[in-house]
């Protein structure tokens, strides 16, 4: 079949035709919801999970990010049931899973390391789960082909994983987690040992095997970019708390607090006193007395706040206007269709701009002066 999205539309439909279901999906929507309820877990003084709260959505995608020690993987080994909670609990449909064994829970798992058993071929570790719960051998055949198809594996059902490249064994392991048709499917940071294209493309895999199947998906990463990528919602942890759950448009363009801002996607955080609030617009003015205005959700009205504005929402040019400020470049770099820039403000701030190039702008130069400026659409008053 060709490659593409128009292959990959004609690749779910056939297998949707063979599951006998004509509406282009293989399976309906059978995942399961998830309450996290107050849970606690500590480590003798280290408080990893800290009275976390969140509800997952039957069928939702929802990724847990957060740099090193934030509690996204304790949090995903509780609701697993690979460790026990302090305080709290756990509720899967509604039902209290906290003393169900981590093997009755029913959830597909994928993991960093992919765990195949290298003397099986892919066809037989992808049925294996099968095998072990009894199933008969021509059901098993037939859910382990449609599940090889689904992962674009089928030419490759004959081989072992020393045969396979990285991404190919990765994928065999997902195949495995969901071979069963689990209503659950915890990942935790599956894509993080391969390079980036491959990544970028299992990525989409992974976004795609979801809407197939229907499963309720628990991602964890720290890579922003695959949360933004793939999920429905994202729930950012820092220190053993979630501190903002939204959709990626949301999060990104909305952030509520300085870490989240930082944390995902590049930012730039300005200091300014505040002008004027009319409904959800403040007028705010930088500390060299550049005024403009600024998007906010923000009860407070008078006094300072820290401003939000992303580098690729900031417009540069090299004559001054009415709304413009003055800078100082201090580094450009070419990366192809991007240029990324570094300026200094006359407030002594620095900024980080990303543009896309044009035909017949010269490259700026450290030294160079522009004048750059952003609307109130463009930026975001932090609580």
């Amino acid at each position: 079949m060709t490659d593409g999205l128009a292959g990959r539309a004609e690749r779910r439909q056939h297998i949707a035709e063979q599951a006998g279901n004509s509406s282009g999906r293989v399976f309906q929507a059978i995942g399961s919801s998830i309450e996290v309820a107050n849970v606690t877990k500590r480590y003798g003084p280290f408080c990893a999970a800290d009275d976390i709260s969140l509800t997952i959505q039957p069928g939702e995608f929802i990724t847990l990010l957060g740099p090193s020690g934030s509690g996204k993987t304790t949090l995903l080994n509780l609701i697993a049931g690979f460790q026990k909670l302090d305080s709290g609990e756990i509720l899967v449909d509604g039902k209290p899973i906290h003393h169900v064994p981590t093997h009755r829970r029913g959830f597909g798992m994928v993991f960093q390391s992919y765990a195949l058993f290298p003397n099986m071929t892919v066809s037989q570790n992808v049925g294996f789960p099968l095998r072990m719960a009894g199933m008969d051998r021509e059901t098993t055949e037939r859910r382990v082909a449609e599940t090889l198809e689904i992962m674009r594996l089928s030419e490759h059902a004959l081989k072992t994983p020393s045969q396979m490249s990285g991404g190919q064994q990765q994928r065999v392991a997902i195949a495995r987690a969901i071979v069963m048709r689990p209503k659950v499917v915890l990942m935790d940071e599956p894509l993080s040992a391969l390079d980036r294209r491959l990544r970028e493309s299992i990525q989409i895999e992974i976004r795609e095997l979801h809407q197939t199947i229907g499963s309720t998906i628990l991602f964890v990463t720290h890579d922003q970019g695959e949360a933004l990528t793939m999920s429905d919602r994202i729930a950012v942890l820092d220190a053993g708390k979630i501190v903002q759950v939204a959709t990626p448009v949301e999060l990104y363009r909305h952030p509520e607090t300085r870490f989240v801002a930082s944390f995902v996607g590049e930012s730039n955080l300005i200091e300014a006193e505040i002008v004027q609030k009319r409904g959800s617009t403040m007028t705010l003015k930088n500390k060299a007395g550049y005024v403009f205005n600024a998007e906010s959700r923000n009860a407070i009205d008078v006094g300072r706040a820290t401003v939000l504005v992303r580098p690729e929402r900031i417009a540069i040019s090299n004559e001054p206007a009415s709304n413009t400020t003055q800078a100082t470049v201090t580094s450009a770099i070419f990366l192809g269709e991007i240029l990324r820039i570094e300026a200094k403000m006359e407030s002594g701030e620095t900024l980080l701009i990303r543009c896309s190039d044009i035909a017949g702008r010269a490259m700026p130069s450290p030294g160079d002066t522009i004048h750059v400026s952003w609307g109130a659409e463009d930026c975001w008053v932090l609580a």
